[in-house]
């Protein structure tokens, strides 16, 4: 783990292995640390996961946050990192940063994938957003426990999540959910011209409707749909994600 100096702020880094770099996104209020599974991948390609400005151990901003910010954030720790180009994950809401990287900097961007990504808020899924803003505002460590409980089964792991949710600052952390809640790129979707891997999983229907709009909107795109699962796949179901994520990569992506 390193710290990074990026616009001023530090940014908590895990930057381990070698070959094609992936950087993975987080969502609103969890960090680096959800993607604690995939570090397995860094036996074959090169995994960057980062804590975004005042989530877990990074410093906060006093800045409004942004999708246009954090994707800012991502262009230059890539930049202090010195990688050129690299594999965009997005999980959730962190695929909104990760498609607006891609359709920002494409020349950065070897590749998207999306794992329970969303062009877009529908109205389903924008109630789940606005509930989760009001509890973060009245009762932030009800909303910590649950979404620590939604992905640790084991104690172990709950703790490690609980850590840097705990430390996550409550307005960046209500500013990234906003600006999720309100981004879309819907019509900017076929300036996506990079491979494309979505994965849902099969029990997240009001998320899984999207599957539509990618296959009509997006340039040829990898989807599939994760038996038995929730929304939580790289998590619930890290090794069949990792393996997806391997799979997309040697078959889809070249330097």
């Amino acid at each position: 783990m390193s710290v990074q100096s990026v616009f001023g702020r530090k940014l908590s880094v895990e930057d381990r292995g070698e070959g094609i770099p992936i950087v993975f996104l987080h969502p609103p209020g969890l960090g680096k640390c959800v993607f604690m599974h995939q570090l397995h991948l860094s036996l074959t390609y090169r995994i960057i996961t980062y804590d975004m400005c005042g989530h877990g151990f990074s410093d906060p901003t006093s800045d409004q946050v942004t999708i246009e910010s954090l994707t800012e954030e991502l262009r230059q720790l890539l930049d202090v990192l010195q990688v050129e180009k690299a594999v965009i994950c997005g999980y959730s809401a962190g695929g909104s940063i990760a498609q607006h990287f891609a359709i920002t900097y494409p020349e950065r961007c070897l590749g998207l994938i999306l794992c329970g990504g969303f062009p877009h808020v529908s109205p389903l899924l924008g109630a789940e957003f606005l509930a989760g803003m009001a509890i973060l505002q009245y009762a932030p460590d009800l909303l910590a426990k649950i979404i620590v409980i939604s992905h640790g089964k084991k104690k172990e792991e709950q703790a490690i999540l609980l850590k840097t949710v705990r430390k996550t600052n409550h307005k960046n952390w209500y500013d990234f959910y906003q600006a999720s809640y309100t981004y879309s790129c819907l019509d900017r979707l076929p300036q996506i011209i990079v491979p494309t891997l979505v994965i849902y999983g099969d029990r997240v229907l009001h998320i899984k409707i999207f599957e539509k709009v990618y296959k009509h909107r997006l340039q040829q795109p990898s989807i599939v749909i994760v038996s038995n699962s929730f929304h939580e796949v790289p998590f619930h179901k890290w090794n069949v994600f990792n393996r997806l994520v391997d799979e997309f990569i040697g078959t889809k992506i070249q330097l």
